[in-house]
């Protein structure tokens, strides 16, 4: 069945979630080709239904209604909406929090292969978590200060995306092309089908890697050539960048995990892993000015706790005095607490 004789937003959005089968693929991408119009209904769909898959936005709205609104509007007008217009629309509908934006890089021109591909950027501020699913049907958590850029389509023999930040990832299966995540620390993760956490914050030494299930190829630097391992079901991979070193530890993932689900649960983890923890979940910094309290690990979940309780805690078990550092600079976007 030709294109024209279809759907076109139906079919773009099975398209986007990979559903779409050989020859349905080629009659979108020959239909993407004939106009700029074209080009940009299928960038409007796409970014409805990425802001659509924000778990901030899941519990509030009718997504087959809204989708359908949206398509009756596309065939009223004969043609697409201006963006900006379809932005405040989008923004209206989904209640998207400023906290979780949504950039699109640049419209790269068509590939050998003839598919149009922009590059797309995911951002939370500090303190906000948010989910989503890429292209292929990937689901994705991005945790607080993280950045994800990834293009609109993925072309080629593999899915290629970039992180700096922290992610958990439940990756589609697709045994034709690899799934890569490549960090700012000379590091990739490679993947098929697999469920995966990976922290490679810019301003950290570490890439930390938690494999839940399935397989995953760890690849980083060391004395200047590429190495690799592979990483199995329940196995923390720590690699430095600094030094070039690579740790193994067996994990359950609850404690690494945790954040997605908007917990902080300590497995006898020690004090200093234990507050970039809490500063991550609760966008403060802490200065840790003693070395006296490095004995200490910590067990315990924490759900709707405030940050201080939580240290109020550590005060009971373990004795470790704690105060918020006030200072004159107005502008400061983190609290500063300090460990004495």
């Amino acid at each position: 069945m030709k294109t024209e004789e279809m759907n076109i937003e139906d079919l773009l959005i099975r398209y986007y979630d990979g559903q779409t089968t050989a020859d349905e693929m080629q009659e979108i991408e020959a239909w993407l080709k004939m106009s700029d119009d074209n080009k940009q209904k299928a960038k409007e769909v796409y970014t409805l239904l990425l802001a659509a898959d924000t778990k901030s936005a899941a519990d509030t709205m009718d997504m087959e209604k809204e989708l359908a609104n949206v398509k009756k509007r596309m065939k009223a007008t004969g043609r697409p909406i201006a963006w900006w217009k379809w932005m405040q629309r989008a923004a209206a509908i989904l209640f998207i929090p400023m906290a979780a934006t949504i950039l699109i890089l640049l419209n790269q021109p068509e590939s050998a292969s003839s598919v149009y591909v922009q590059m797309l950027e995911v951002q939370t501020q500090p303190g906000v978590i948010t989910s989503f699913r890429l292209p292929d049907s990937t689901l994705v958590y991005l945790n607080s200060a993280s950045t994800l850029r990834y293009p609109s389509v993925f072309t080629g023999d593999t899915r290629e995306i970039n992180l700096c930040g922290e992610a958990y990832f439940d990756v589609t299966k697709d045994p034709g092309r690899k799934f890569i995540v490549s960090t700012p620390h000379h590091s990739k993760v490679a993947v098929l089908g697999t469920r995966f956490n990976l922290e490679a914050f810019d301003d950290m030494d570490e890439v930390v890697t938690t494999l839940v299930e399935g397989k995953v190829e760890f690849k980083y630097r060391k004395a200047g050539d590429e190495q690799k391992m592979v990483m199995k079901p329940g196995q923390k991979t720590i690699y430095n960048r600094k030094n070039e070193e690579i740790r193994v530890k067996n994990t359950t993932g609850e404690s690494e995990l945790s954040w997605k689900d908007k917990k902080v649960i300590f497995d006898r983890t020690p004090l200093q892993e234990a507050l970039r923890m809490l500063g991550k979940r609760y966008n403060v910094e802490f200065m840790l000015k003693t070395s006296k309290y490095d004995k200490y690990t910590f067990t315990g979940t924490f759900t709707d706790q405030y940050v201080d309780e939580i240290l109020d805690n550590f005060k009971i078990s373990s004795h470790i005095r704690w105060r918020i550092i006030k200072t004159k600079d107005n502008e400061q976007k983190k609290r500063l607490i300090e460990i004495y």
